[in-house]
């Protein structure tokens, strides 16, 4: 018996997203954990809540947190760039149908004379 491995494509979904910087960090520590402050050089980052935020250790400006739901992750500025895009009209489409159905061809597009 030889085992066939098929071609699948992970469903999308959709996050809230916000970058961190210095002007709204103390207002994201309240969410993820506790603002401090780097004693060699006085950079600002959030000393991480695991229990919230399982993955991170320390979030600084210029990383990225995410909410979906209850759910909030923090990504390094490279990673979050690398794996979202900001939405448009045409992708939330996308993702709504790809979501929405089972088996469904894609949606043509419109033609017009």
């Amino acid at each position: 018996m030889t085992v066939v491995f098929e071609q699948y494509v992970r469903k999308p979904f959709n996050v809230e997203a916000v970058e961190v910087t210095v002007d709204n960090i103390a207002e994201l520590a309240e969410f993820i954990g506790t603002l401090r402050t780097k004693e060699t050089d006085g950079t600002p980052y959030i000393a991480v809540d695991r229990r919230l935020v399982p993955s991170v250790y320390r979030v600084f400006p210029g990383y990225w947190v995410t909410r979906m739901g209850d759910n909030v992750r923090c990504y390094a500025r490279k990673i979050f760039m690398a794996q979202f895009v900001e939405s448009t009209e045409e992708i939330d489409a996308w993702v709504k149908y790809i979501n929405e159905s089972e088996g469904h061809t894609a949606p043509m597009e419109e033609v017009t004379d």
